[in-house]
């Protein structure tokens, strides 16, 4: 099982991408992740983990989440290898992620204004991709009609 949650802040804008061919959108950034323990002097160190974040939560994150945010991603950890120009072999590991929840709000508030219901609450707008069922309980069983059932 490969599953990876993390809470961090963004230590640049994400850099927003296009997929050739697909158009799928890819938006890359870095996290910092202060580690548990504190060293003798006081200081703690910290980690930065590169995040790769595909389809619509890429857009999310170029147009709503921005430097110094504090996020909570999910995801997969990804190892990638390749060749260098000198011909030496790298090997570089990110976060692959379609979940990003921005758990506090931005320093400049009048950029989600216009977002969510109440004044300088971020919600940004959410159309589901699929079509509810009708006729369906709490529980997401299909209603029955009692009249027609013999017992």
């Amino acid at each position: 099982m490969n599953n990876v949650t993390l809470v961090g802040r963004l230590t640049k804008d994400p850099e927003l991408k296009y997929i050739p061919g697909t158009g799928t959108p890819v938006a890359t950034f870095t996290i910092a992740i202060d580690r548990d323990y504190t060293k003798k002097d006081g200081t703690r160190e910290t980690d930065f983990i590169p995040v790769e974040v595909m389809g619509k939560s890429a857009e999310f994150c170029a147009n709503y989440v921005t430097k110094g945010r504090l996020v909570a991603i999910q995801g997969q950890i990804r190892v990638d290898n390749y060749t260098n120009q000198s011909g030496e072999k790298r090997t570089f590991t990110k976060v692959s992620t379609r979940a990003v929840q921005a758990l506090d709000r931005g320093k400049d508030r009048s950029d989600t204004a216009s977002y969510g219901s109440g004044a300088g609450q971020f919600e940004p707008s959410f159309e589901p991709s699929f079509q509810p069922q009708q006729n369906l309980d709490p529980q997401g069983f299909q209603a029955i009609d009692d009249d027609d059932i013999p017992f």
